[in-house]
């Protein structure tokens, strides 16, 4: 099953981004962290399918976090999307130039992350060999 990293820590967007992924079937383990020193420490260790990551967080914020994992060998293919209440002009370009792959402004339809979401893991799904299954031997 794919994991989802999230990085939220604003316990009320943790739950509403819970709520998405269980009520709305999303195929994925989500997992939560509440700062860019943990998501560095978990992208690492867990090399999730996706990271959905906040701007605004304590210590270090989203931009910056994030362009410490494209900077990492071993976290800058994960897929970021920046999930975030910055809606101000120039803010998509700044998360866009730090590293993040999509864009989400909150509040946002749930209905929408729920259909992004599911065609993300469908596209993944195309393009990832299936995990933990044996190889076979053309010996056999």
């Amino acid at each position: 099953m794919p994991t989802v990293l999230l990085v939220e820590d604003n316990t009320s967007s943790q739950f509403l981004l819970e709520d998405v992924f269980s009520y709305d079937h999303i195929p994925a383990r989500l997992i939560t962290v509440t700062s860019g020193e943990q998501v560095q420490i978990m992208a690492v260790s867990l090399k999730p399918d996706l990271i959905l990551m906040d701007l605004r967080l304590p210590g270090i914020d989203g931009l910056e976090t994030t362009e410490i994992l494209r900077r990492n060998p071993a976290t800058k293919d994960i897929p970021v999307w920046a999930i975030t209440a910055y809606a101000m002009p120039g803010d998509e370009e700044k998360a866009m130039a730090s590293g993040c792959n999509e864009y989400i402004t909150k509040p946002f339809p749930t209905r929408m992350l729920a259909d992004r979401l599911r065609a993300f893991f469908r596209e993944l799904s195309k393009t990832e060999p299936p995990k933990n299954v044996p190889s076979q031997s053309a010996d056999r």
